[in-house]
């Protein structure tokens, strides 16, 4: 027997799948686009909230854009409420990531970092799995006057020193 509930439920239910389907269909037709690198950027460079969460979603199901946008997406990777999506975005394209863009990133990163820097560039480097990035900076931050910056480096090794080139 069907009560009232359960059929408010299912039409609930059924708006939230006409919905999905609806926005599958957007996702589809924005990855056609010839400008949605820059459509990309801008979201993500942006002001709203939704615009650069919706980008960061689309990255992460359509990577293919990711190698292009790796320098924007790993200074939001600094950011602390975007950090994760962030990171979601670039590990759906690391495959397509040469490891040395990741070097090339920590060096330019870290020039004068400090020890939260180091912490949240190295999080999101054993997110993707750059190992051999991730080395760099742990021994980047192994030189470091600041005692802070080195204990990331000890914790990072003991985390991860087995994944280490």
């Amino acid at each position: 027997m069907n009560t009232e509930s359960e059929s408010t439920e299912m039409d609930e239910w059924r708006a939230l799948v006409v919905a999905e389907q609806e926005v599958a269909r957007c996702r589809a037709e924005v990855n056609r686009l010839p400008s949605r690198v820059e459509s990309l950027t801008k979201a993500i460079s942006g002001s709203s909230a939704w615009d650069r969460s919706t980008a960061l979603e689309f990255l992460r199901l359509f990577p293919e854009d990711v190698p292009e946008m790796l320098e924007l997406l790993a200074d939001l990777a600094f950011s602390i409420g975007w950090a994760q999506p962030a990171s979601e975005a670039i590990r759906a394209a690391r495959k397509e990531i040469a490891p040395s863009r990741f070097v090339e990133i920590v060096e330019r990163c870290l020039s004068d970092g400090e020890s939260e820097d180091y912490a949240r560039l190295a999080d999101m480097l054993a997110h993707v799995e750059a190992w051999e990035a991730l080395g760099t900076l742990i021994n980047r931050a192994l030189e470091s006057g600041d005692q802070e910056t080195r204990e990331v480096a000890h914790d990072f090794t003991e985390s991860y020193g087995g994944m280490l080139p």
